[in-house]
């Protein structure tokens, strides 16, 4: 048991860290109102039309994610990454509902992740249909069905991704909604939808 909990210990506290430039996009500007508080941090405009409450992947700080957070709340995209135990999001899958408590005045929010971020967030969205109006998988793949769901979906990976498992991408493909929107970003690969450096 002790051996347990320490291989444990040791392997949550290697993890990815936000890179070393990130902390200029967790500083509120005139355009971008950035809050942390509570385990959610937010940017943008709470009382927006759109949200997107995002769970980071496995193993990677969730400020790490602040630059493409920032860039969607220049766009009028309420966002809000959540803080999950040991950056594993297996272990905070409920997170979304805080976010969603925390700022009722969104018009319709999204939820989605990066990574296994990705897997937690449909699974959340397939048990909550009708508080979100969709997923959005950042090189990820949902293992709850939403294949007959309402829900709009949004998948999105890099063409250079050496860590997105292909076989369960595919596998995947088959449960989300037939009108899903796939792009291929051409030179990303599996790192750079957060600032954490290489994976």
């Amino acid at each position: 048991v002790v051996l347990a909990v320490g291989g444990f210990a040791v392997y949550v506290n290697d993890y990815y860290h936000a890179a070393s430039d990130n902390g200029a996009y967790l500083e509120s500007t005139e355009s971008v109102p950035v809050e942390q508080t509570d385990g959610l941090l937010a940017f943008g405009d709470p009382d927006s039309q759109v949200g997107l409450i995002l769970y980071p992947g496995a193993k990677v700080a969730y400020d790490a994610y602040a630059p493409l957070m920032s860039g969607l709340a220049e766009q009028g995209v309420f966002c809000v990454v959540v803080e999950v135990p040991f950056n594993i999001a297996f272990f905070g899958s409920d997170a979304a509902a805080k976010a969603i408590e925390a700022y009722p005045n969104v018009g319709s929010w999204y939820v989605g992740g990066h990574s296994l971020g990705g897997v937690v967030a449909s699974s959340w969205a397939a048990d909550h249909a009708g508080e979100v109006e969709g997923v959005v998988l950042l090189a990820s793949y949902p293992t709850a069905d939403l294949s007959s769901s309402d829900l709009r979906a949004i998948s999105l990976y890099g063409s250079e991704d050496e860590v997105l498992n292909r076989d369960a991408y595919d596998e995947g493909r088959a449960k989300l909604p037939s009108s899903v929107e796939e792009v291929v970003i051409e030179g990303g690969n599996h790192a750079q939808f957060g600032n954490y450096g290489e994976q």
